[in-house]
């Protein structure tokens, strides 16, 4: 495979640029510019042996250079030293600090040839073989700063070889776009490594809460895959070891133990011992290659570690999809999300392995393609381990949980309904305090006196008595409508024609007020419900809009026409509804203020809202605060025909 890309796919990748009539140029970055990309400039020329020095390279073989076509330049694993050539040109950005900037961290080594100014070249060294501490500047990224002294059109060369696959993404960065880009890139990988964290820590609590060892080796799998991202990234020699870059080298081990604890937790997860024991051999078997092959990985140098880690890889993660495809097909639900995440990853994972084999070019979508598909695949996979443990339970528990539910609310409803009694009693003995305190006043008549009260007397007691009786019949009304078992008979009704009506038998007191009513209901809209108490509901809501309106305010009734619903909304501009009263005026005996009104009792509403229901419907009010209006709401279902 090695020789295949070394004599025959890097010569055709020469020969499709040789026929390409795109030429590199001089790169010349203005005041304004941030970053610029160095792709469509670059010559390119490959040094199969890796002997030539830059003596030879700017001289003798200066002409067999080629310009570089496409995006940025992925030569994937070879052996070959790639020469870069570039002509850069700082006159209009003089004084400012300007830098090249190799994007991708994870290269061997890199030599950049500077002009000197006196016909010469100064080298520079760097690469992820190196120490941390002897770059230029303590970022993840390789930054050579670039001089400013030098005038006019200046050539550069740059010197890449290494073991591991050769991605070159290199711009030329003022120093507001270096750390502009630099505080983007940190914010993101920020965001990725933090949700990662965040599943490790939630899954040790599950692990330590449930004590199901499928979390373990998933926490295993989440460990080195996170080390792995962590070398790929360059944020592991920056930050874990930094002085010790040869741990870079045992990337292939790390994604190997990541892979043993996925193939561990896809036979608990699934429990394949049980569910497939072919399926579960199968597994076996590869669990041991796996192991085996991660122990080799030390020993094995690159870049036939890495062809081995990445063949292995697709291998594990193709047979895990298949097998977990299988059980969700035979009936193990909890599967179907371990599907989706191996795909996403096995996605991720192929698009990462055709860019290190130089078939895909280097780009951010393929560069990150494993951290989107293995995030998603964490959380995925994290889902489905609630998933299977939500199924497990719920087959185990589902007729305890049935008899469960089906008793608290037989108690809840007992409750509410011992609520209301009390109080409804509570408030029928306030009630009827205050009219028996008027009748009182009849003793008057039974001394066989006249005094001139007695005209208020008479029209104290008939005014108590007028109010008792109201509020016994109101209440055994409400008490009738939430207690009744069977729902009234429903049928098609025209709401405009009904608020017509209703309108006319209040045109008086309409009148008296100067209020505008306006009844904007389409005549030809029918609604499913029950005639006769759809027009006491909507009476209950037109004598509250009135009641509550000033004097010379607008009423609205209209219709709001959703799907197969219809809302019906009373909306008037009166003193409005507190956001915190908007569900506490449906509770029975409830006003706004006080707890005791002269001209009612608090149950229109809540009678209003029992027979919505019982129509199929739904009621609710609306209203932006004290003295801005309020709307009352009823849906019923449309009439369909």
């Amino acid at each position: 495979m090695q020789k295949f890309l070394q004599w025959v796919l890097v010569p055709g990748v020469w020969l499709i640029m040789l026929a390409s009539p795109v030429l590199a140029g001089v790169v010349t970055p203005a005041p304004d510019d941030r970053e610029v990309s160095l792709a469509p400039a670059l010559e390119v020329l490959v040094d199969p042996e890796g002997n030539w020095s830059i003596d030879q390279v700017s001289s003798t073989f200066a002409g067999r250079f080629l310009p570089h076509t496409g995006g940025n330049p992925s030569f994937g694993f070879t052996r070959s030293v790639i020469w870069l050539r570039m002509t850069l040109d700082l006159d209009q950005v003089r004084g400012h600090d300007w830098y090249l900037v190799q994007r991708h961290p994870i290269v061997d080594h890199m030599h950049l040839y500077e002009p000197d100014g006196e016909g010469g070249f100064r080298v520079r060294h760097m690469g992820d073989v190196l120490p941390f501490g002897e770059r230029e500047l303590t970022v993840r990224e390789f930054v050579f700063a670039l001089p400013d002294t030098l005038h006019g059109p200046q050539t550069y060369y740059m010197k890449v070889h290494g073991l591991g696959a050769l991605h070159l993404d290199l711009r030329l960065s003022s120093a507001d776009g270096l750390v502009e880009r630099t505080y983007r890139e940190q914010l993101v990988t920020g965001l990725f490594f933090g949700a990662v964290l965040a599943m490790l820590l939630y899954n040790i609590l599950l692990f330590i809460t449930v004590r199901d060892t499928a979390y373990l080796y998933y926490l295993v799998f989440i460990t080195f895959f996170t080390l792995s991202f962590l070398n790929i990234n360059g944020l592991g020699l920056q930050y874990l070891w930094p002085g010790c870059p040869r741990l870079n080298e045992y990337f292939p081990s790390i994604i190997g133990l990541s892979m043993v604890g996925v193939i561990q937790y896809t036979r608990q997860f699934i429990g394949l011992r049980e569910r497939s024991p072919s399926a579960d051999r199968v597994l076996r078997y590869l669990l041991g290659g796996a192991v085996l092959l991660t122990l080799l990985m030390v020993a094995i140098p690159p870049p036939l570690s890495y062809h081995m880690i990445v063949f292995m890889v697709l291998v594990i993660i193709s047979t895990l999809g298949v097998v977990s495809w299988r059980a969700w097909r035979a009936g193990f639900r909890a599967a179907r999300l371990y599907v989706l995440a191996w795909c996403f990853f096995l996605v991720g994972c192929g698009v990462f392995a055709l860019l290190n084999l130089g078939l895909l070019p280097h780009n951010v979508f393929t560069n990150y393609a494993p951290h989107f598909g293995g995030i998603w695949a964490i959380l995925l996979l994290s889902l489905a381990l609630g998933d299977r443990i939500k199924l497990l339970q719920s087959e185990r528990d589902a007729i305890t949980a049935q008899a469960r539910t089906a008793l608290e609310k037989h108690v809840q409803d007992v409750e509410q309904l011992d609520r209301d009694k009390l109080l409804f009693l509570e408030y029928l003995s306030h009630e009827l305090n205050t009219p028996l305190n008027w009748l009182a006043g009849a003793r008057l008549l039974q001394a066989g006196q006249l005094p001139p009260e007695l005209a208020d007397a008479v029209t104290m007691v008939q005014k108590g008595q007028d109010r008792l009786q109201q509020l016994v019949s109101t209440s055994l009304r409400y008490f009738d409508l939430a207690g009744r078992e069977q729902a009234p008979s429903l049928s098609y009704c025209q709401p405009m024609w009904l608020v017509d009506r209703l309108l006319r038998q209040r045109d008086a007191v309409i009148r008296a007020r100067s209020l505008k009513v306006r009844n904007s209901i389409p005549a030809d809209l029918q609604v499913v419900a029950c005639e006769a108490e759809l027009t006491e509901v909507l009476g209950m809501l037109l004598d509250n809009a009135i009641q509550f309106s000033e004097a010379g305010g607008d009423v609205l009734v209209e219709a709001v026409v959703s799907g197969q619903q219809v809302v019906l909304k009373v909306r008037d501009g009166g003193r409005g509804i507190d956001p915190q009263d908007l569900e506490r005026i449906f509770q029975p005996f409830f006003m706004i203020g006080s707890g005791h009104h002269a001209d009612g009792f608090g149950l229109s509403l809540p009678m209003a809202r029992v027979m919505i229901r019982h129509m199929g419907g739904q009621m609710w009010a609306e209203s932006p605060g004290r003295g801005a209006g309020a709307t009352a709401c009823v849906q019923l279902p449309q009439a369909v025909f």
